[in-house]
């Protein structure tokens, strides 16, 4: 949203390591392959929000498991754009 200087982020709970149940989760094949492919991704989603940030842009991360609470995504998605319920 450049007119917002605002990025929103939907990340997958287990490929982004989300501290929730499914991000937590490490497959029993390919264990250290998947903790490292986590990791990497862990460490580049960080470096991709400092340097919105340094930019000067707002960034948030919605993750996988939040969107299934509708009315508070919702309510989030609203506060972060400044809906005040106006349409159009």
């Amino acid at each position: 949203m450049p007119g917002r200087r605002l990025a929103i982020f939907v990340n997958g709970c287990f490929w982004h390591g989300h501290d929730c149940p499914r991000g937590s989760r490490v497959p029993k094949a390919n264990r250290d392959y998947w903790l490292a492919k986590v990791e990497r991704n862990r460490a580049r989603d960080l470096r991709n929000l400092r340097a919105l940030e340094e930019a000067g842009w707002r960034a948030e991360t919605v993750w996988e498991c939040e969107t299934r609470d509708t009315p508070a995504l919702i309510g989030r998605l609203s506060s972060l754009v400044g809906d005040k319920g106006e349409t159009g």
